[in-house]
């Protein structure tokens, strides 16, 4: 009987170990598919800490999609007159849950940048259909980042108890999440390893170089008075309903849920810059190519109206890119095209560099 538990326990043993080993450290993170879920956060983030750095002050963007419209490339052509030097981790689903765990490890000493800026939907909390507590995907995004040390406040973030219980059990054990992944890993382990490599080498040049298109809103008509949405033959078959359910549709209910959330993530940003030199600049994204007629009513109490009290914050002024809502500078209900985008990265530039300056 104590010869089977010795037994047991030795593997045990083992296997925590082994789990340890391989997905506790950075040794899986280094070989993950780099087109994963995970490996899109992993990718953005250690091509910034590759990132060689000029002498001059370094800007950091975060956010989602949409503030993929920062382009460095576009917004360094501009360091001669604005004296800055701009990156971006703007990761496409990325939530304000995701860019506190990414920033804390982007930079951990919390001295690296001269200003993290923050692009957001609304300065008003407004409320949202989604609970973005219970956003599953956060746990994928950021599973090679968290720590055991995270198990609490990570998993106690969900709303839903049943995800609560999977993001414990995937900090505990992360080869529960990188379960499918390794699995392809296994079946073609020279071709990922090659891929992994290869991205390594080059994904910050992709990144870097990539030309957003340039297809445009300008033949899409919407009617408010009417409610309706006509978009050209040839359009993106579900465009259509997405500008109605983004201009259209009702919306949702305010809770305070969404409120409490952004107080709350947005919060432990501050808090990470709390006393530090770096300033926590926010500023609300254009809103799209066409705009709803009724926004959510201000809300004077946000999460960012009330960071704004501290002395390392500043909210650049809503209506600064007001100006870019027009339906030729977007190619979809949210996101800038290209030339959209490289409007959005010069105004940036410049406005940073006259915020900085007075601050």
């Amino acid at each position: 009987m104590r010869r089977a538990a010795w037994i047991l326990f030795a593997i045990a043993a083992g296997f925590w170990c082994a789990e340890g080993l391989i997905f506790h450290t950075s040794l899986y993170a280094s070989i993950i598919s780099p087109a994963s879920t995970t490996g899109v956060l992993e990718t953005w983030i250690e091509n910034e800490l590759r990132r060689p750095r000029d002498a001059h002050p370094q800007i950091l963007t975060i956010g989602d999609s949409r503030m993929g419209a920062l382009k460095p490339r576009i917004a360094n052509r501009f360091t001669g007159q604005t004296g800055l030097t701009f990156a971006s981790v703007g990761a496409a689903g990325a939530t304000p849950r995701c860019w506190y765990y990414m920033l804390r490890d982007a930079d951990p000493g919390a001295k690296r940048y001269a200003a993290i800026v923050i692009g957001l939907e609304s300065y008003d909390d407004a409320e949202s259909w989604e609970d973005y507590a219970d956003r599953e995907s956060d746990l994928h995004y950021l599973i090679a980042r968290l720590r055991w040390s995270d198990l609490k406040e990570f998993s106690g973030s969900y709303h839903n108890p049943q995800l609560q219980r999977e993001a414990f059990r995937g900090i505990l054990f992360k080869g529960l999440v990188f379960k499918r992944d390794f699995q392809d890993f296994l079946l073609h382990p020279a071709a990922r390893l090659a891929y992994a490599q290869l991205s390594r080498r080059d994904s910050h040049i992709w990144f870097n170089d990539f030309v957003d298109t340039s297809d445009s809103l300008k033949d899409v008509h919407v009617d408010f008075a009417a409610r309706t949405v006509s978009t050209p033959r040839g359009a993106r078959p579900d465009l259509e309903q997405a500008l109605r359910t983004r201009l259209l549709d009702p919306l949702p209910p305010d809770t305070g849920r969404e409120s409490a959330y952004m107080h709350y993530w947005l919060g432990r940003i501050y808090g990470l810059y709390r006393g530090s030199k770096t300033r926590l600049v926010f500023l609300r994204l254009p809103r799209g190519g066409f705009v709803r007629p009724d926004p959510a009513p201000p809300n004077s109490h946000s999460s960012v109206r009330e960071l704004a009290a501290h002395s390392e914050v500043r909210l650049i002024p809503e209506t600064f890119y007001d100006a870019l809502e027009r339906a030729e500078l977007f190619h979809d209900e949210v996101h800038l095209n290209e030339p959209g985008s490289e409007e959005f990265s010069r105004m940036l530039a410049f406005e940073i560099r006259d915020l900085l300056a007075g601050s």
